[in-house]
Parts: structure tokens; C-alpha cells; sequence
């Protein structure tokens, strides 16, 4: 099975800092494209010259960084970006990003960058879902563990949060690999 990983550090950390659960949410070798900080505006970078169609699933993890200043993101933009990847094609699931417990900036409010990232969220969500794909929302899926789900930062995730999107993840990767 052929699996593309792209997005942001949700990915990035999953495929980097817990190797042994890679193999049960993605397959036996994974491609990881994806990039602490990357934003929906990173995709086209991370896609290079690859056919999404000739994954066999694409996974990917966007908007929490389109939220950060520096980005200079907007809905708008990150509708375009996104649409820009999905119409290659492809068979995509989407892990749909949580609000955080904290920024990583202290000019930042906590509330508007969560205002922000829900917005991302939905529309994520939509597009994925328009384009035949399986968005899983990692704030549901993770929301037993509470506090427990972010690492001391406030932002990422911690391994028992991975070990909680795993299984959901190796679902999505099964169902989409099995649709022509």
C-alpha cells in the first residue's frame, strides 16, 4: 500500500516520534512529506512532481499553522490551496485540527487563533468530504484524554493522543485504499 503523509508537525511528529505506530496507522513504508509549520500554502512544495492519484490514500494535517500571522492565510486562501491539491485527485483523508491549549506565540490569544482554526476546520472538512475523502476530527477522537492530549506546549500532540488517532487513521487509510 502506497501512503502520502503531507501537512503540518500532527504528521510530522506521528511519523518522526512514535516509529512504531507508523506502520499500523499508514502501512509497512510510508512517504512523509509533511512538516512542523507547514501551512495549506506548503501542499504544492510537499506534492512536487508526485500523482496523488497514484497514492493509493494521501493523509494530511493543515490548518493549524494557516492560523499564525506569518502565514498570511485567510480562508480564502486556504480554500484555494487546498483545492489547487484536490483537484490532482487522489483518495485524501483529512485529520481535521484541534483547538489548542496554548500558542506558541504569547502575542497570540489562545481564543482567536482557535477562532481561526475552526474556521480552517470546516472547511477542511467540507472539502474533503465533497472530494470523496474521510475527514476525521482529531479533537473528537482525542477528547476522552482531555488535557492529557497536548504535549507541555499546549500544541502538539502527545503520544497517548496518537495512540487514541491510530486505529481511526488505519480505518480511513483501509477504506479509501479500496475505492477505484
Amino acid at each position: 500500500m502506497t501512503v502520502l503523509l503531507l501537512g503540518d508537525s500532527n504528521l510530522a511528529q506521528l511519523y518522526d516520534n512514535q516509529p512504531d505506530l507508523v506502520p499500523l496507522a499508514f502501512g509497512a513504508d510510508p512517504e512523509c512529506r509533511a512538516a512542523g509549520g507547514a501551512w495549506s500554502g506548503s501542499l504544492r512544495q510537499q506534492i512536487g512532481m508526485r500523482k496523488p492519484s497514484g497514492y493509493d490514500a494521501i493523509v494530511v494535517s493543515i490548518g493549524s499553522s494557516d492560523s499564525h500571522p506569518s502565514k498570511n492565510s485567510s480562508p480564502t486562501i486556504f480554500r484555494e490551496n487546498l483545492s489547487r491539491e484536490l483537484t490532482q485527485g487522489g483518495r485524501w483523508i483529512a485529520l481535521l485540527p484541534r483547538s489548542l491549549a496554548a500558542t506558541l506565540d504569547p502575542a497570540q490569544s489562545t481564543e482567536e487563533v482557535n477562532a481561526l482554526i475552526r474556521v480552517y476546520r470546516a472547511i477542511l472538512a467540507e472539502m474533503i468530504n465533497a472530494s470523496g475523502g474521510i475527514a476525521l476530527d482529531t479533537g473528537a477522537i482525542t477528547g476522552s484524554l482531555g488535557p492529557e492530549a497536548y504535549d507541555t506546549d499546549g500544541v502538539h500532540l502527545t503520544r497517548a493522543a496518537y495512540e487514541e488517532l491510530v486505529p481511526e487513521i488505519a480505518k480511513a487509510v483501509e477504506a479509501v485504499a479500496q475505492r477505484t
